[in-house]
């Protein structure tokens, strides 16, 4: 009986030892002292060096990843541990404690910040390139959306922060890898985010399009207007048509032409190459977000210090703007906006990160458009704030003048384009300032992207017949009504205390759509390039 015993005891260690090896062995990928990865999506290489507790040098090298900001979903990575120790990941459902981290004594390091007016907690982290929670439980403020002016906010070292962080179970979304680097860049020795962009206050600008035009004619017009700030739309899949072959040139051209004239610039970046998307319908964004944010990286860092200002993606709570199997999302667009955010930072620390411009529309049926409200609602969900400089909004007007809000019967001889409060310029900038400060983010300013009243008088074109009957209210303002119109709405940008930059939709689409061209009702030169009214009360106003 001893015998059996004894065996039986044998087999049972061969067995755990068996089972030890095999795990070891299945963890290691069978290559003693590495674990291989298969990339999921929305991983990047600074995700994953984190989850193993390793670097994105390390796995870069491991790889032979030339660009660590290139990986695709499915590709299996080589995980190198020092040493032949293979470390785990961390689970991604780990308990957070719920014990309140207590009070530390301020440490002779410390910095104190003193609230200014209109200031609020997320601006102030930062400021400093921290979180708003660290600074939060660093001074056990429990509403992070009420600070005062006056008020003394101390700022914790960067070991304190981490150790916070550490505590709450938390990874800073700031923090980098030292070694991350836009396409054909130096890396970026910085442990996080250098954003040194300031808050713009209220501006003049307009859109133009300068590509196969005579820009240095339409910088010149756009400069008679005595605005500072021009905007461009880059439409990226007409300029990296297969992936990692950028067509440089024609952005370089109109960079210089702006940059020689002095003026601001603001790039609007949208509609992903039919490479980089899951559906050729409409435009829409890609399937795998770090290839935008490779295309703006590389932007910022080839137009540091000459483009000022990005804006990501254009009218994204629209279907036709956003056409992915996935469905119109705001979270999936803060997503967006964080990869991209983190690449243009990463490249140029002053460039100015603002939030695609919504439409004004009352449509909400979550397939084909989400209200602008609500969309800008679910974007500060899901943190928007943490990824922004600023709040892009398209304010226009319809056949409404700039001051009337709904819905009052503002004009009795329009039928129509008065029911809702998205059909009111000043009525969209007051609303969404309402949800910015139920969100704390007063501090932030609201940029108007594109605004303006369109008008077919003189064109000698209706609704209908030679443009899309959608558009019927234009036809309600006279050349006289939109050049009035536009010059009051300019007026009371800067009345508003909250407005920053607003871009005049637009300069000179007449002449590169032609009169049927729906673009061609907003433009202030007609389709010879001649002024019309608005250009004209534009140039001549005060600024």
């Amino acid at each position: 009986m001893r015998h059996v015993r004894k065996l039986l005891t044998v087999i049972v260690a061969l067995m755990v030892l068996l089972s030890l090896v095999s795990a070891a062995w299945a963890q290691d990928g069978g290559d003693g002292g590495q674990t291989v990865h298969t990339v999921q999506a929305g991983e990047n290489l600074y995700r994953i060096a984190l989850q193993y507790g390793t670097t994105v040098d390390a796995i870069a090298k491991a790889n032979n990843v030339t660009n660590p900001n290139l990986i695709v979903v499915g590709q299996k990575l080589i995980i190198p541990v020092s040493g032949g120790v293979v470390v785990p990941p961390t689970p991604t459902t780990a308990p957070v404690s719920a014990t309140p981290m207590p009070t530390p004594v301020p440490a002779p390091a410390d910095v104190v910040h003193v609230v200014q007016a209109g200031e609020n907690l997320f601006r102030i982290a930062l400021k400093y390139n921290l979180l708003t929670s660290i600074v939060a439980t660093y001074n056990n403020i429990e509403n992070p959306n009420l600070v005062y002016v006056g008020q003394e906010i101390r700022i914790p070292s960067g070991a304190t922060a981490a150790a916070i962080a550490g505590a709450a179970g938390t990874p800073q979304p700031t923090a980098v890898p030292a070694t991350t680097q836009v396409p054909g860049t130096t890396p970026v020795a910085t442990s996080v985010i250098d954003n040194q962009a300031s808050n713009v206050g209220f501006a003049y600008g307009v859109q133009v399009h300068l590509p196969n035009q005579d820009m240095a004619s339409v910088i010149t017009k756009a400069d008679a207007l005595d605005v500072t700030w021009i905007k461009q739309q880059i439409e990226w899949a007409l300029y990296e048509p297969t992936v990692g072959n950028i067509n440089w040139t024609p952005i370089d051209e109109m960079v210089s032409a702006a940059d020689a004239a002095g003026v601001n610039i603001l790039f609007s970046v949208n509609s992903a190459p039919s490479w980089a998307r899951d559906s050729d319908q409409e435009k829409g964004p890609p399937s795998e977000y770090n290839n935008y944010a490779n295309f703006v990286g590389q932007l910022a860092q080839r137009y540091k210090g000459k483009v000022d200002a990005y804006e990501i993606w254009n009218e994204q709570n629209l279907r036709r703007e956003w056409n992915t199997p996935n469905g119109i999302s705001a979270a999936s667009y803060v997503e967006l906006l964080r990869v991209a955010y983190t690449a243009i930072k990463l490249s140029d620390p002053a460039a100015v990160v603002v939030t695609g411009g919504l439409a004004p529309t009352g449509y909400n049926d979550g397939v084909n458009a989400i209200d602008d409200r609500v969309y800008l609602r679910q974007m500060y969900e899901a943190g928007v704030a943490e990824w922004s400089d600023a709040i892009g909004a398209h304010p226009n007007g319809w056949a409404n003048p700039p001051d009337s809000t709904c819905c009052r019967n503002n004009r009795p001889a329009v039928p129509g384009w008065d029911d809702h409060p998205s059909f009111f310029f000043k009525q969209t900038l007051a609303d969404y300032r309402e949800i910015m400060k139920q969100y704390g983010d007063t501090g932030t300013y609201i940029w108007p992207t594109e605004f303006g009243w369109g008008s077919n008088d003189g064109l000698n074109v209706e609704p209908g017949v030679d443009f899309p009957a959608d558009y019927e209210f234009v036809s309600y303002t006279s050349l006289d009504e939109q050049a009035a119109y536009i010059v009051r709405a300019f007026q009371l940008g800067p009345t508003l205390g909250y407005v920053g930059p607003m871009f005049l939709w637009n300069l000179n689409f007449c002449e590169v759509v032609g009169v049927t061209g729906e673009q061609c009702l907003w433009s202030l030169l007609d389709p010879v390039g001649n002024p019309r009214p608005a250009y004209t009360a534009v140039r001549d106003m005060a600024k």
